[in-house]
């Protein structure tokens, strides 16, 4: 049973990789309840996007419960927030269903399954790379997707320690709203230390913290001269 998921990964067709303002390609799924939706559906809304899988023992229960927060202190109007199964031959509606029962608000998110070929298809273009590990696990990549209004990425923001307060933040500016700009300073540095690797943001920090020690010297020490007393 295990083989045909891992079968059906490795067959499918190479796609390019989504980028920032790139628009989400359509793709049929189905909530949790069994009906029929698509992310185009979401327009004139920004969406928040995660990835999770029912039978994770790690981190998607952290996720679920993060996104089940956004959905709870956001504005439904202008802010969908929607989970994305990386187990689609398994995560079928009625199991989802269950699974978000356990974290409140049901009525407020929506967690997707849809035909597995489509789904992991759409995860690999956006770097989530799903691949089946055995024992009913599935590895892959945890990342959180901005879309704003027209569909478009508008952020990915890596990782799985993201807050709901960062991601609704970031989702109402890329609805044309104003982000918190210290939520939006540690969205950089998030970014920055996926991109770049730690260790070159740690010189980057470090290099950055030696320029604002060489200026206080070079400003400070004259302008404390010139106050001494004559």
């Amino acid at each position: 049973m295990l083989a045909l998921p891992f079968v059906l990964l490795a067959a499918l067709p190479f796609a390019p990789q989504l980028h920032v303002g790139d628009t989400v390609p359509p793709i049929a799924l189905t909530d949790q309840d069994g009906r029929r939706f698509a992310i185009e559906d979401l327009r004139g809304r920004a969406v928040v996007m995660s990835f999770i899988y029912t039978r994770c023992v790690d981190s998607c229960a952290l996720v679920a419960a993060k996104l089940a927060l956004v959905a709870r202190t956001a504005d439904p109007r202008s802010l969908s927030v929607l989970g994305l199964t990386v187990d689609p031959n398994y995560d079928r509606p009625a199991i989802l269903r269950r699974y978000r029962a356990r974290f409140g608000t049901p009525a407020r998110w929506t967690l997707a399954t849809g035909e597995p070929g489509a789904v992991l298809l759409l995860e690999r273009r956006l770097a989530v790379e799903p691949e089946v590990a055995g024992a009913g696990r599935t590895d892959h990549a945890d990342v959180a997707v901005i879309l704003d209004g027209a569909g478009r990425i508008a952020r990915f923001v890596p990782g799985n320690d993201w807050s709901a307060e960062e991601l609704a933040a970031l989702a109402r500016a890329a609805n044309g709203g104003v982000a918190d700009p210290r939520v939006a300073f540690e969205a950089f540095l998030s970014d920055a230390l996926a991109r770049c690797g730690r260790g070159l943001v740690s010189v980057a920090m470090g290099t950055l913290l030696a320029t604002v020690a060489l200026l206080t010297v070079l400003i400070g020490v004259p302008l404390a001269l010139a106050a001494r007393p004559k």
